[in-house]
């Protein structure tokens, strides 16, 4: 007879870090040999955590380090996925001459930039294959390559930041939290639905701007229906097209955000004390972040969102509460 699932008696500890004190429920399951770590006292203390910053200088840094002060090591790993856009803008910045700030929430600090190809192996696998095709070197010998394998094929030619998308998605999929992998995937799509949207209004061609291959970017390229033959398909797409015929910019980009805001929570709709309600916490965090550089107004009503969101979400179960 094979071995059943199984879940051992949960046990707990409590360990106290700085002035959060986190409770961390172990959950051993026979199945995989996998650890579901549960943070219950520190989840239930991110209202704190969070208001105990000024909404005018909103620090995502200093939330992010005190979090992983709180959480297991693998655990942090996940949140360092999940803030790998930042590390993206930051490698876009510099692949592509750009002049914009640094970003100070990615991984890799700015010091590395400075002599990258000495610091090359540190990045990851995905930066370093793109780097090496748009600068036409074989990642074997290094060498100059007469034909640039990312770019010269049969298919439609692609801008260079298009392929690298294309690259760090194939990259994701490799991701085994089931947070991450949702809400990569909610992003690809929501992106290219995005894209496909603007084009259209602007009269310019869909495909050079799909990242990656599949059903939805054959119908969005192909479809001559208002909704691209997916309303069925894409349940955020009729609020998404309501969104892109908003005249105000700022309008349009705060909705935009609100429906990323949302998928968050749909996400984990059925998670409590996990890592990834922390994730979806940070998600939102990094919303709030963007707004309160962009318009101080907004950000302050983000802010309070979010506030009231973790007060109304992250509430502590009852036998925890003595």
């Amino acid at each position: 007879m094979g071995v059943t699932s199984s879940v051992f008696p949960i046990r707990t500890l409590k360990t106290c870090l700085g002035s959060i004190c986190v409770h961390v429920s172990l959950k051993c399951s026979l199945e995989g040999s996998r650890m579901a770590r549960e943070y219950y006292y520190l989840i239930a203390g991110l209202p704190d955590l969070f208001i105990d910053q000024d909404q005018k200088s909103f620090d995502l840094v200093k939330l992010k380090d005190e979090i992983k002060e709180n959480i297991h090591p693998n655990d942090y790993k996940l949140v360092e996925q999940l803030f790998l856009e930042y590390d993206n803008e930051n490698f876009q910045n510099f692949i592509f001459e750009r002049t914009q700030e640094f970003n100070p929430l990615g991984k890799f600090p700015q010091d590395l930039y400075k002599e990258f190809e000495e610091h090359l192996e540190v990045f990851p696998k995905y930066i370093q294959k793109f780097y090496k095709s748009f600068k036409g070197k074989d990642e074997n010998d290094d060498e100059e390559l007469e034909e640039n394998d990312l770019y010269h094929t049969d298919e439609i030619e692609k801008i260079p930041e298009v392929k690298f998308q294309e690259i760090f998605y194939e990259h994701v999929k490799l991701f085994e939290n089931r947070f991450l992998k949702e809400w990569y995937s909610f992003l690809l799509l929501f992106n290219n639905t995005l894209s496909a949207i603007n084009c259209r209004n602007d009269d310019s061609d869909i495909t050079p701007q799909m990242v990656g291959k599949g059903e939805f970017v054959e119908a969005l390229t192909r479809s001559q229906a208002a909704d691209f033959g997916l309303k069925q398909e894409i349940d955020f797409l009729e609020p998404l097209l309501q969104i892109t015929e908003q005249t105000d910019i700022i309008e349009r980009e705060r909705r935009l955000d609100m429906l990323k805001w949302d998928m968050a929570d749909e996400i984990t709709t059925f998670d409590y004390f996990n890592i990834n309600k922390v994730l979806a916490f940070l998600v939102k965090a990094g919303i709030v972040y963007r707004w309160s550089k962009l318009d101080s107004k907004i950000g302050a009503e983000m802010f309070k969102k979010l506030v009231a969101d973790i007060r109304k979400t992250y509430e502590l179960p009852k036998e925890f509460e003595q």
